[in-house]
């Protein structure tokens, strides 16, 4: 979570240093610049000594950055310094937008393969399709080509041009294609549905300056298409800006409700943070979080559970309460950035949801987030005597200590996969079955037409997993009958969704997907079992 600054007072440090050791302030201003000049001349002294005697020649770059580096580790998790490029890299993430061709890529066997094209992006204006294989880029082959290499290659400044030579399965000759680079949008609400006729479902992955815009346009999407209640799926979605976080809580809660409140050392730091009239008062709403829903999703989390406005559904969130501030131009001239953490941010109730990290090395930080609460109970109500208790508007117990404990926990199934492991992990295996899908698209054309038909009727037959259990055989995957058995349910769910990919975009994979989600299955179960404003079905 962080917030950008719009106003800087540039202060120079050399400046501030000098400024302190000459004036005739309090004696603990004097100390703590004393303390200051001492570390900056024992700093400048070991970095002159390295540079001048270390055993291979060290960037002064390098020595520089690490040096950053390992002084915002000294503060906490979430104060980091951005490299130049590394900052560029963060604005395209939360801009919302990028200049490109609009595919989503991977290199598979050393192929470039297009995974997807984004809709209404350059890519598809040309044509290109799912499974297309980029054989060469501006005349220059592309076999064997990294991922970077191809971001470095397709990516260029708007109204540019990329030729790329395309292998389509079913097309006799590799043809070319100009593309005409132009805006790309990133989009933060990656699948927008109905699971049934009156329940609304919205993924949203990112918190990024168009978030709360693409949220309107879902919800009215879906109203008009008969939502009358709702899932908002926050599960891996780490965070972003803390005004989205805002305007996302207002479209469900309002009346001059305080959102968010933020403290810090400085004045600035101080901030309360409150809704107007939400533009979706009504409608029952189930929110959904993992330990990897951070920062801007705990925030939406904390005020709907603390207003007593939904339902909170799977594991505890990571447990980020600390806002960041940016600091860029005119503080750092060289095009980098510094995210340092400013303030702390606490729900309506008053509870803080930074994790403790004292003592703690980052790894293991990032450990303690992702272990499940120790009960073995598949959906249990909420409650842990080691976590300070906080109310909620209706006086029901809500918990503080770190992150957001759901109202109700569903946890992630956990079992072996064999099969899968095979593959050295779900990305082969997603690589694999798309694979597979491809070839599979091309020889039944017959099968893109209705959606909905195929969502409720297709089936993955025996001659398909027969056919991708010879596919993995003979690209060297090795494996018992045991292996591949105890994983069919699962190899067919994954067939199936790459087929839907395909044949017709993500959103269309996401939905068949859908099926196979236990957490998300168990969800919505609890509109009939748990009234939304939490009232008599919780332990108070």
């Amino acid at each position: 979570m962080y917030i950008r600054r719009k106003r800087f007072v540039t202060v120079v440090l050399s400046v501030a240093v000098f400024s302190f050791m000459i004036g005739n302030t309090a004696t603990r201003e004097s100390h703590a610049a004393n303390d200051l000049y001492a570390g900056l001349t024992l700093f400048t002294n070991v970095l002159k000594l390295v540079n001048d005697n270390y055993v291979e020649k060290v960037e002064a770059n390098t020595l520089i950055y690490g040096a950053i580096d390992g002084m915002l580790r000294s503060l906490d998790p979430h104060s980091n310094f951005l490299s130049k490029e590394n900052f560029d890299k963060m604005g395209e993430n939360f801009s919302g937008k990028f200049y490109g061709v609009g595919i989503e890529f991977d290199v598979l066997g050393g192929i470039l393969s297009v995974i997807s094209v984004i809709e209404g992006s350059p890519s598809e204006a040309v044509g290109l399709r799912s499974g297309d294989r980029i054989i060469k880029i501006n005349g220059q082959s592309a076999i064997g080509i990294k991922n970077d290499e191809v971001v470095e290659k397709l990516r260029g400044e708007k109204g540019t041009t990329v030729d790329v030579t395309i292998d389509r399965a079913g097309v006799e000759k590799p043809f070319v294609a100009t593309i005409t680079r132009d805006k790309i949008p990133i989009k933060s609400v990656r699948a927008s549905y109905l699971l049934d006729d009156r329940t609304g479902y919205i993924q949203m992955i990112r918190f990024a300056k168009t978030t709360s815009q693409e949220l309107e346009d879902a919800l009215n999407k879906l109203e008009a298409m008969g939502m009358n209640q709702l899932i908002l799926d926050l599960r891996g979605n780490t965070g972003g800006y803390l005004d989205q976080a805002v305007e996302v809580s207002n479209k469900f809660i309002g009346g001059g409700k305080t959102i968010v409140s933020t403290r810090g050392r400085t004045r600035s730091a101080n901030q309360e943070f409150t809704a107007d009239a939400p533009a979706h008062p009504e409608v029952p709403l189930i929110i959904l979080l993992d330990h990897r829903s951070a920062s801007a999703s705990e925030i939406v989390a904390g005020a709907v559970q603390d207003y007593d406005r939904g339902v909170i559904v799977g594991t505890r969130s990571f447990g980020k309460g600390l806002v960041q501030t940016l600091f860029a131009e005119p503080y750092l001239r060289d095009g980098s950035a510094l995210k340092l953490t400013t303030a702390k941010y606490y729900t309506p109730s008053g509870r803080l949801i930074q994790r403790d990290y004292k003592n703690k090395s980052y790894q293991d930080y990032l450990e303690e987030a992702m272990q499940d609460e120790p009960d073995g109970d598949e959906a249990l109500e909420a409650g842990a005597e080691d976590q300070p208790v906080f109310e909620t508007a209706s006086g029901r117990l809500v918990y503080g200590g770190g992150g957001i404990t759901p109202d109700v926990k569903i946890k992630a199934p956990k079992r072996e996969f064999p099969f899968v492991a095979k593959f050295r992990g779900w990305q082969q295996f997603d690589r694999a079955t798309f694979e597979f899908a491809t070839d599979y698209g091309v020889e039944h054309q017959g099968l893109k037409g209705d959606f909905e038909s195929f969502l409720t009727t297709f089936e993955v037959d025996d001659q398909m997993v027969s056919g991708f259990r010879a596919q993995a055989q003979d690209s060297g995957i090795e494996f018992t009958s045991e292996d591949f058995d105890v994983d069919m349910d699962v190899t067919k769910l994954q067939l199936k969704r790459s087929i839907a990919r395909n044949l017709w975009g993500d959103e269309e994979a996401h939905r068949v997907a859908a099926d196979g989600d236990i957490q998300l299955q168990n969800a919505l179960a609890l509109f009939t079992t748990h009234a939304m404003l939490l009232t008599e079905d919780l332990d108070q």
